[in-house]
């Protein structure tokens, strides 16, 4: 079986803390690329509370194999007690930026 793209998703409570993590990954050699967009508006219940607050979405793209560092790596320098960590395979990514993704090490 072949190599396979991944992508994950968390989020951070700034834009710096959301671009530091994201440069400081691909750097790392963790993922190919990583974006930030926002802010999102999330809503959620924490400690029994209904909260919202502003947020700073990261998405990574990054080799499969990689995935089990990459989320240790950023659970690690996260500053949320339960970060959100959503990984899954593209389904299909283009033969070349396949060859990308994979090709960053």
């Amino acid at each position: 079986m072949t190599e396979s793209v991944a992508i994950a998703l968390t989020t951070l409570p700034s834009r710096e803390e959301a671009d530091r993590l994201a440069a400081d990954a691909v750097a790392a050699g963790l993922a190919a690329c990583a974006q930030v967009d926002g802010p999102v508006r999330s809503h959620y219940v924490w400690e029994g509370k209904v909260e919202s607050e502003d947020e700073f979405r990261v998405t990574f793209k990054f080799a499969a194999t990689k995935g089990a560092a990459l989320e240790a790596w950023v659970h690690a320098r996260h500053p949320y007690a339960v970060p959100q960590w959503l990984a899954f395979a593209a389904d299909h990514a283009s033969p070349a930026y396949r060859a990308w993704v994979l090709g960053v090490r």
